[in-house]
């Protein structure tokens, strides 16, 4: 029973790449909702161009793609079917 609750418990770097994911989403959302309220308001805030929303994508991305790798990794050593 002890096995089956440390399955869902995240290593420090997989908490760390799924932080990087949420505040990189969380900037994205939010620029995108700043610039929508810049449209209907006529606000003069400053918004991320189109490179900056690119690299929030792609920061976020690669974050969700390590994590997953690594649980991958872990859940096959795990099993004893990883391949060195």
């Amino acid at each position: 029973m002890k096995s089956k609750c440390k399955e869902h418990i995240y290593s420090t770097g997989e908490r760390a790449a799924l932080y990087i994911f949420w505040f990189s989403s969380s900037l994205f959302v939010l620029n995108i909702l700043i610039g929508k309220a810049s449209i209907l308001w006529n606000w003069n805030l400053f918004k991320l161009g189109n490179v900056g929303e690119f690299l929030l994508l792609l920061i976020a991305s690669i974050s969700v793609v390590a994590v997953s790798l690594h649980r991958e990794a872990a859940d096959g050593d795990r099993e004893g079917t990883s391949k060195p």
